[in-house]
């Protein structure tokens, strides 16, 4: 009998637990992530944090879909989708429309849940035989190269973009010298060089471009300190590239990187937003596994680089729980 009163009692519990979840997954039918192109970090990124939405919200419907930094943004302010993936600095232009958000209205329902890791960007890479020695050497010379970078209004698109401007030249200047830029999937990418259809690429080193590297002797045409200086001033990190982390890095070297966030509705309830925070950082290897940009990633830094006004209130509570803000 005691037994019996004993496995009642605990299941009393149980039930008001999950009774204590279930407002939150039924204030949201369906949660939407959208992330990255096809073969890129955001994608699989946008997969594990669904993994992770699907365990704190049962009952609700969760979707990944394909994006872009920018676009995932605009996405998530228009009510199109629930959380995204993007960066700091794409975000603070948002609130502004600045930069590549100009004749925009700035972005009013977006939140930020956490900052997840720098992602070094703009890597240029060319054939290991090719005659390029340096990105300053393709400012001067002006050669008809065919370029190759992301979907058009992706953040690595606007950062190579940025970081070739500060050269002193853009992609429409590389058009008029009788060359061409090519916005592609990384994985089409891939194959354009392995082809020999195009003679070099910029952005971030992802699954397929690794593919690529791996398949291709490839070297880096590495950017220089006063250029990184001034993105600095932009916006962007400096980052460490350590000797070794790929064949063609012989040494350490300064490179440019982004800080990687995770924007979400502002709308969203408190408590979905707070479950979710909650088990990426109570489950760090999640995120830690995704790729090696990821293997950073640090639960205790996740409300670095953010002003607490941007920050989400669902996830701010969680951070001040744990003491990682004041």
């Amino acid at each position: 009998m005691k037994k019996g009163l004993i496995s009642l009692f605990v299941a009393a519990i149980v039930l008001a637990a999950g009774m204590f979840y279930a407002p939150q997954a039924a204030e949201l039918k369906t949660f939407t992530i959208t992330s990255g192109p096809l073969g890129g970090d955001f994608y699989a990124l946008g997969g594990v944090i669904g993994e992770a939405a699907r365990s704190v919200m049962p009952g609700t419907t969760v979707s990944v879909n394909t994006g872009g930094s920018v676009e995932n943004l605009l996405k998530i302010d228009a009510g199109k989708a629930d959380l995204g993936t993007s960066m700091i600095k794409l975000y603070e232009e948002s609130l502004k429309a600045e930069g590549v958000f100009a004749n925009r209205k700035p972005v009013q329902n977006v939140k930020i849940m956490m900052y997840v890791a720098p992602m070094p960007m703009s890597f240029f890479l060319v054939r290991a035989d090719s005659p390029y020695t340096s990105i300053a050497e393709i400012a001067r010379s002006k050669p008809k190269i065919r370029l190759l970078t992301s979907k058009k209004g992706s953040s690595p698109a606007v950062a190579s973009e940025n970081m070739l401007s500060q050269y002193g030249f853009t992609f429409d200047d590389i058009k008029n010298w009788g060359g061409s830029v090519s916005y592609v999937s990384y994985a089409e990418a891939s194959s354009l060089i392995q082809d020999g259809h195009a003679d070099a690429y910029v952005g971030p080193i992802v699954s397929s471009i690794n593919e690529l590297i791996t398949t291709v002797k490839m070297k880096m045409l590495p950017i220089d300190q006063p250029v990184l200086d001034k993105l600095s001033n932009d916006g962007y990190m400096t980052f460490t590239l350590k000797a070794g982390q790929y064949y063609f890095v012989d040494k350490d070297v300064q490179h440019m990187a982004e800080t990687v966030v995770l924007p979400v509705g502002s709308n969203l309830p408190d408590d979905a937003v707070y479950a979710l925070t909650k088990v990426l950082c109570e489950k760090p290897e999640m995120i830690r596994n995704v790729h090696q940009t990821y293997s950073v990633f640090e639960p205790s830094k996740s409300a670095e680089h953010l002003k607490v006004e941007y920050i989400h209130p669902g996830a701010l509570r969680y951070y001040k729980e744990k003491g990682w803000v004041k």
